[in-house]
């Protein structure tokens, strides 16, 4: 996926997996690290731009509109506004714009959706003990998610998880991705082993890399 060379370089990846191994090392907890192209739905962007577009066009010829919109001319809004449509899908796959075009709301709740999807999908419920945490990166919101198992949450308070997201936030606005994944899976490693010590060592339920999706 090269996309995630953008943000994420071969070294960043190598000591993100160094950085889960090493911590592991003195917990049972399970921390899975996941970075997403984007959670946001955007069908409706193309369809969107094209009345932007459109709405723009037919304010700005109002000045013009007792010749535009006589014989021939008028013939020719038909053409204009399909070649709208298809620019507009042109357009839409713009990251930034389909940023812009996906209301606050709805970024929120399609990222902590998606982080639930990829908990259970990555089997992270599945672990001994319900010791499993994700840490979860949504890149075109710029959003994060921590998910703990149901056996963390039983020792750990929301305001633990808080924490590590407000840490993370301040490294991906910076554009630090590498680096804030690392100290986010320090500082849920440091959490863990106080409350969940390593009980067999070289247990390794989990893989210990970024798991990498669209």
């Amino acid at each position: 996926m090269a996309w995630i060379n953008k943000y994420l370089s071969e070294q960043d990846l190598k000591k993100i997996e160094d950085t889960i191994s090493r911590v592991e090392e003195s917990t049972s907890g399970e921390i899975v690290p996941v970075i997403v192209k984007r959670s946001s739905t955007v069908g409706h962007v193309p369809l969107t731009l094209t009345l932007l577009i459109t709405l723009l066009l037919v304010i700005l010829e109002l000045p013009f509109s007792d010749w535009l919109w006589v014989t021939p001319w008028v013939y020719l809004w038909p053409v204009l506004i399909v070649a709208i449509y298809y620019a507009s899908h042109v357009l839409g796959k713009i990251p930034w714009i389909q940023k812009i075009l996906v209301p606050e709301k709805d970024e929120v709740s399609q990222v902590h959706q998606r982080a639930h999807l990829e908990f259970y999908t990555n089997r992270i419920h599945r672990t001994e003990g319900g010791t499993g945490v994700l840490i979860f990166v949504s890149v075109m919101e710029k959003k994060a998610v921590v998910l703990a198992d149901e056996g963390i949450s039983k020792k750990l308070p929301k305001e633990t998880w808080d924490q590590v997201l407000m840490q993370l936030g301040e490294y991906l606005h910076r554009g630090e991705w590498g680096e804030g994944f690392v100290k986010a899976i320090e500082n849920c490693g440091q959490h863990l082993k106080t409350h969940f010590p390593i009980s067999t060592p070289g247990q390794n339920e989990l893989k210990n890399h970024l798991i990498i999706k669209d």
